[in-house]
């Protein structure tokens, strides 16, 4: 009697508050109301670090949120797929982090424990990152195909020359128009890029709109899509640009995801050098089949790395007796002088990073499971042939952002997503 006297005691009903809730159901995973505010703080403090002005609250936890449920999707799925990340491949990206910021992986984390970050979590959130790239690689990566052919007529081709001669720093928005759209509804997503189109013609701040219009996953950088040698943005993008000076504003372009936007924030004059640092590599590759499950050949590739970094094994005995790369396992693994743009990311990242003499982590990529040896570089000229590597890697690199967009729609489409946000 007297515990509900106290609980239905008015003074007590006045304390109460909500601790915690969801704001959005994403398959069989949720998303609480203190990791969406978490995310949207972290945003908040990047626009004033960068002196930029924040857009409207509702406005920016929708579009945190947004970004949140793709990112939690595809963890879904890569967890589903079995991709992991340990923490030898993570810290091996750290340190790649922290070298590009000219320190130790120690001094990067002091750095950003002194900026207020929490290196735990930051870990985490790189960690995510990387399951979710090699999630995107395994899942998109299968459907590029670039012919020998395909790469001649680029090269030959005048869009193909004059491509190669410049390079663009783009800023982007997108209407989003939903894959099965009324002719309505995509009519009025046109009037409305328009719009906005005219309104940044007449001097409204590109970051700005972008951040409170676009439907893009960049929005909340302002739409920023950094450099990129002309050959390598989508083609809409590249044909739309080519003709654009600084500053320009381009007409809304159609695509399956709606209409997009450009703006040529900076353009510089490009072409390839003839002098690239190659590597000549072995690596050893044990990939997951019918009779071995992904759990098993990590383990084995971890195994036998645990061997030849002990001196166990050497590592040409390494790659002839458990590689699954029949080619370079018979020459103890030798690839032979590899050029960048020769290999998926996930081996070119980890060769760059990896200084020769010494053995990488183990690794994941699309084929499987490797590590690898970087037996010396050196500087090479390569005229003709880095010109055509360059063009299959450029219209690869159009291709799968082309594709991973398409992909994107399709698994967010095919999700049961409920948002429960509330202003």
């Amino acid at each position: 009697m007297l515990s509900a006297t106290i609980l239905l005691s008015p003074g007590v009903h006045a304390q109460v508050e909500m601790l915690d809730r969801i704001v959005a159901v994403v398959n069989d995973g949720v998303i609480m109301e203190s990791e969406l505010q978490e995310r949207v703080d972290e945003i908040a403090a990047q626009f004033r670090g960068d002196n930029r002005p924040l857009p409207p609250r509702e406005v920016l936890r929708e579009q945190v949120l947004d970004r949140v449920i793709l990112e939690r999707l595809q963890l879904q799925m890569a967890e589903r797929a079995g991709i992991r990340v340990d923490d030898g491949a993570l810290n091996q990206a750290l340190s790649g982090i922290a070298r590009q910021n000219n320190m130790t992986l120690q001094q990067f984390a002091d750095a950003l424990r002194a900026d207020g970050y929490d290196w735990s979590r930051f870990r985490e959130q790189v960690r995510g990152e990387m399951v979710v790239s090699r999630l995107q690689q395994r899942s998109v990566a299968s459907r590029v195909r670039v012919t020998d052919r395909e790469v001649q007529r680029f090269l030959e081709s005048e869009t193909g020359r004059q491509m190669f001669q410049a390079d663009f720093h783009l800023g982007h928005i997108l209407v989003k128009v939903p894959g099965n759209a009324s002719p309505e509804q995509v009519s009025a997503a046109q009037e409305e890029a328009e719009a906005l189109v005219r309104r940044l013609r007449d001097g409204a701040d590109f970051a700005e709109t972008a951040v409170s219009e676009s439907d893009g996953p960049e929005a909340l950088e302002g739409g920023d899509l950094g450099w990129r040698e002309a050959a390598q943005w989508p083609s809409l993008f590249a044909d739309a640009a080519i003709d654009m000076n600084k500053g320009d504003i381009s007409e809304p372009l159609r695509s399956g995801a709606g209409f997009h936007i450009l703006k040529m924030i900076d353009r510089r004059g490009g072409g390839a050098e003839k002098v690239v640092t190659q590597y000549q590599v072995r690596h050893v590759l044990v990939r997951a089949d019918t009779l071995t499950s992904e759990e098993q050949a990590r383990a084995e590739i971890n195994r036998v790395h645990d061997q030849v970094a002990s001196g166990e094994l050497s590592f040409a005995e390494a790659a002839a007796e458990h590689s699954d790369d029949p080619g370079s396992g018979r020459q103890g693994g030798e690839l032979g002088w590899v050029t960048p743009g020769e290999m998926v990311p996930e081996f070119e990242q980890m060769m760059v990073e990896t200084p020769p003499g010494q053995l990488s982590p183990v690794f994941e990529s699309q084929f499987g499971w490797h590590f690898l040896r970087v037996e010396e570089t050196r500087e090479a000229d390569m005229s003709d042939q880095l010109r055509e590597l360059q063009a299959r890697k450029a219209l690869q690199k159009r291709r799968f952002d082309e594709e991973l967009q398409t992909w994107l729609q399709e698994q967010r489409a095919e999700a049961y997503v409920d948002i429960r946000l509330q202003s």
